[in-house]
């Protein structure tokens, strides 16, 4: 037997009649006896066996295997290895997008080396149609770090043609084992090892419709696979078994849907962190360049922004959940119905609040003792282009389409930062920031346009009823109201009751602790969509939040230690030269912070449950906090013992309301 060709197949009742068409009479007519086709069907629910039999009947030179459970591409490729009886070992996708003689080129190239591959990327290679950016950008990065960790310079490890040597095959078989995105990788990798020189020619390549992989989703999972791989073959493997031994049952238990929360959070967790540091540097850059009286008044603005944004989360949230229950249903048109829906209400709803902070801007700048009543002109159209925007990130989670909503937020921060750089160096001081932090709040709305655009613009159009929607809101305001006032008043309390230069200092210190909740508050987010329900938890809902806690304290206890043991290199951050003055309330707000991260991932499972008990606590404790502030502030280490009390109170009450027989 001089050729065997195996070829994977998942599903492909729809693509896999015409490649074979192709090339059994085109290998068959060259090879006679001396070729072997070997499909393996592997976790197929579709018609792809009973076709693949039928092209066996007239094809003696194809046998197929049938694997029920779903192995993953290596897992496939790896059976039909073994069954392959070739002097010549390749295997081509199902799809067809290589065509028979772009695979004969293959045959004709081998020579002397251990294994061939065809290449998109070669400059003589002809690929049609042109692939998408988003898909060349996650190849190339994909190659560069496959080059980074293996070596392997070749320009494209993963396009599905390669031909083997049988002896150099049968060599490294028994070290494969990894059935899924690197398996490719692998394979390679192990020919090198063994000392085998593997070629690389240009190809014709046709894109074929109807292709199952989701290229961001996918482009992660490779990643991951591919880190995984190089611990595999290091001194590091030991951390591979260990998670597989004590981890991996937890992760993705057997009998249990796949949650991805942990690889969702880290994309969220990577956008809003990226988002995060933009920000930072935005507030280092605005100390450095206002000073702190004017950088007082700034992050008082900023501040009483967070308190006035953060309770219409619940709007974001609520086109989460609806979203995510309409998807649920399969009726994407609901969806989009209600994202455009409540975007039009609130636009209306925000007319005479704005016509209101118009006629009042000059007594809340009194309030606030601030010199510029345009500062609330600006603070109030930023956070109207935040409103705005917050049904169409709560519909991106919903759609769980976590990268989208987190190009929105980090696209935001960045004209942010590049906008109030460029305003306050030009000279516009406080107003200058304002205005930036305005652009910053427009951009992100247009990226969520888009990204919504492309995701339910094409769905059939069908009513979606809005009662239910505002009810849930209502309930959602209420709690997050209390949450709101937890993490934010801080500040704004501060700069009420002391003078412009203790407020401008403590605000420094606040916005170091503040990182405790900021850090991990993306897995709330990604946890939202995956436990919605009615009412009912399940102990897949259940599980999910375990895993939610474990990262929010894994995250919280770190980030709230660092603060208390090293406060002052911290402080440095903001050039500042009284740390040690500063130090004690650094320690002191991220005591208080550390509750409220957990107090947010169970605000999240709850309410994704349309249980809003847990309202009440929040909602007395951040009352209880104002209060005892107003009556009673000799101090602002007494102010931050009061928001710690009502922190680690509203945690206490937030235990409370969960469903506990039920969860155990």
């Amino acid at each position: 037997m001089r050729l065997s060709i195996v070829i994977p197949a998942c599903n492909e009742e729809k693509r896999i009649g015409p490649m074979l068409d192709a090339y059994l009479p085109f290998f068959t007519a060259r090879y006679g006896g001396e070729v072997e086709f070997i499909v393996v069907v592997n976790g197929s629910t579709d018609r792809t066996a009973e076709l693949v039999q039928g092209y066996g009947a007239r094809y003696p030179a194809l046998r197929w295997l049938v694997e029920p459970g779903r192995i993953g591409k290596g897992g496939a490729l790896m059976r039909g290895f073994a069954a392959a009886r070739g002097e010549r070992i390749g295997f081509v996708d199902a799809d067809g997008a290589t065509p028979p003689e772009a695979f004969q080129a293959l045959v004709e190239g081998l020579g002397d080396a251990g294994a061939i591959i065809a290449s998109r990327w070669r400059r003589e290679s002809r690929v049609s149609p042109r692939q998408p950016l988003s898909r060349r950008v996650a190849s190339r990065l994909f190659n560069a770090l496959t080059r980074l960790l293996f070596g392997l310079r070749l320009t494209d490890t993963q396009c599905g043609a390669k031909l083997m040597a049988g002896a150099a095959l049968r060599r490294v078989l028994p070290h494969l084992g990894i059935t899924q995105w690197a398996f490719d990788v692998d394979l390679l990798f192990q020919l090198r090892r063994a000392g085998y020189r593997i070629a690389e020619v240009p190809t014709v390549w046709h894109d074929v419709s109807g292709s199952k992989v989701e290229i961001l989703r996918a482009s992660l999972e490779m990643t991951a696979a591919l880190l995984r791989l190089r611990l595999l073959y290091s001194p590091l493997r030991w951390v591979v078994a260990l998670y597989d031994r004590y981890l991996a049952p937890f992760v993705h238990p057997p009998g249990f849907e796949e949650d991805r929360l942990f690889r969702h959070s880290l994309v969220v967790l990577a956008g809003a962190h990226t988002a995060n540091v933009l920000n930072l540097v935005f507030q280092v850059c605005m100390v450095a360049l206002l000073g702190d009286r004017a950088y007082g008044e700034l992050g008082a603005l900023l501040g009483l922004f967070m308190v006035l944004s953060m309770p219409m989360s619940a709007m974001s949230q609520t086109a989460a959940h609806f979203c995510a229950a309409y998807l649920q249903q399969g009726r994407p048109g609901r969806a989009a119905d209600l994202v455009r829906r409540l975007a039009r209400h609130l636009t209306l709803a925000l007319l005479p609040a704005a016509a209101a902070v118009l006629l009042l801007r000059e007594r809340i700048a009194a309030f606030y003792r601030l010199e510029q009543p345009g500062a609330v002109l600006l603070t109030a159209a930023a956070l109207a282009l935040t409103v705005l925007a917050t049904p169409l990130m709560g519909a991106l989670t919903g759609c769980q389409a976590f990268l989208w909503s987190s190009a929105a937020t980090v696209g935001g921060s960045l004209v942010r930062l590049a906008a109030a750089l460029a305003l306050v160096w030009g000279g516009g001081a406080v107003m200058g920031a304002l205005l930036g932090h305005t652009l910053g709040a427009l951009a992100a709305l247009a990226l969520a346009v888009l990204a919504l655009s492309r995701l339910l613009g094409g769905a059939a159009p069908e009513r979606a009823p809005l009662r239910p929607v505002y009810a849930y809101f209502g309930r959602y305001l209420l709690a997050l109201a209390g949450f709101a006032v937890l993490c934010n008043a801080d500040v704004p309390l501060v700069k009420r009751h002391f003078d412009p230069l203790a407020a401008g200092l403590f605000a420094k210190a606040a916005l170091v602790a503040r990182v405790v909740i900021f850090l991990p508050l993306p897995v709330a987010g990604a946890l939202f969509p995956k436990v919605v329900s009615a009412g009912g938890a399940t102990e897949q809902h259940f599980r999910t939040l375990a895993k939610g806690v474990a990262l929010v304290a894994l995250m919280a206890g770190s980030v709230a230690a660092l603060c208390l043991l090293l406060p002052g290199p911290l402080l440095l951050l903001f050039r500042e030269r009284r740390a040690a003055e500063l130090a004690p309330w650094v320690r002191g707000m991220a005591l208080a912070m550390t509750p409220l991260s957990m107090v947010s991932l169970l605000m999240s499972f709850e309410l994704s449950q349309r249980r809003f008990r847990i309202a009440w606590p929040l909602l007395l404790c951040a009352a209880a906090y104002v209060a005892a502030a107003a009556l009673w502030h000799p101090s602002i280490g007494a102010l931050i013992g009061l928001l710690a009390a009502a922190s680690w109170l509203a945690l206490a009450g937030s235990l409370a309301c969960l469903p506990w027989p039920r969860g155990r």
